[in-house]
C-alpha cells in the first residue's frame, strides 16, 4: 500500500502543483521523495524488504503451494492417521447398536424433566422480573416441596383429627 501513495494532481486541473496524499499540502515536483510539510516519504525505494509486511515469507510460500493429504474419515480426525478406520468387530457392534425402547424412554423422561425444571426457573425468573419492575419483593418460587426442606407426610402417618384415645383403652382402629 505504501507504493500506491504517491504525489496526487487532480484530473481536471493538470496545470495546478500536486499535493501530498497525506497532509494534502502542494508539492514542489511530482516526483518528490518526501513531503515538505508532513515529512511523509512518497516514494519507497524497490530493495526494502520488510517480512511479513512488504514480501511473504518464502517458507510459507512453500507451505502455501504444497499438496496438502485430505483427512475424509472422522475417527482420522480424532486418531490423526491418514488410514482408512477399520469396520467394528462382532464385540464392538453392541456397544453402537441402537438403546432398547426402555432405554429411549428412560431418556425421553430425563430430557422431559429437564425442560421442566428449566421452565420452572424461566417463569420463576420472569415473576421474579415483574415483582421488582412493579415494585413489590420477589418472592421465592413454589417448587411443591415444603419450606423446611423435610419430606411431605403420607396420609398414613398423620394421626387421625378425632377423638383422642379414652385413658387406659387401646386407640380407635386398634
Amino acid at each position: 500500500m505504501a507504493d500506491d501513495a504517491g504525489p496526487v494532481t487532480p484530473a481536471a486541473e493538470g496545470d495546478r502543483a500536486p499535493i501530498c496524499p497525506w497532509c494534502s499540502a502542494a508539492l514542489p515536483a511530482v516526483d518528490a521523495a518526501a513531503c515538505p510539510s508532513c515529512e511523509a516519504r512518497l516514494i519507497e525505494p524497490a530493495d526494502i524488504v520488510i517480512p511479513g509486511v512488504t514480501a511473504v515469507d518464502p517458507v510459507l510460500l512453500a507451505a502455501a503451494a504444497a499438496p496438502r493429504k485430505v483427512k475424509r474419515t472422522f475417527g482420522s480426525l480424532l486418531v490423526g492417521e491418514d488410514n482408512e478406520v477399520p469396520p467394528p468387530s462382532e464385540a464392538e457392534m453392541p456397544a453402537l447398536a441402537r438403546p432398547d425402547a426402555d432405554v429411549r424412554r428412560e431418556i425421553l423422561r430425563l430430557e422431559m424433566e429437564a425442560r421442566l425444571v428449566a421452565l420452572k426457573a424461566e417463569l420463576a425468573a420472569r415473576s421474579a422480573d415483574g415483582a421488582v419492575a412493579a415494585g413489590r419483593p420477589a418472592e421465592p418460587p413454589d417448587t411443591g416441596e415444603p419450606p423446611d426442606g423435610g419430606d411431605v407426610p403420607d396420609a398414613g402417618d398423620v394421626p387421625d383429627a378425632g377423638e383422642p384415645p379414652a385413658a387406659g383403652g387401646p386407640p380407635d382402629g386398634a
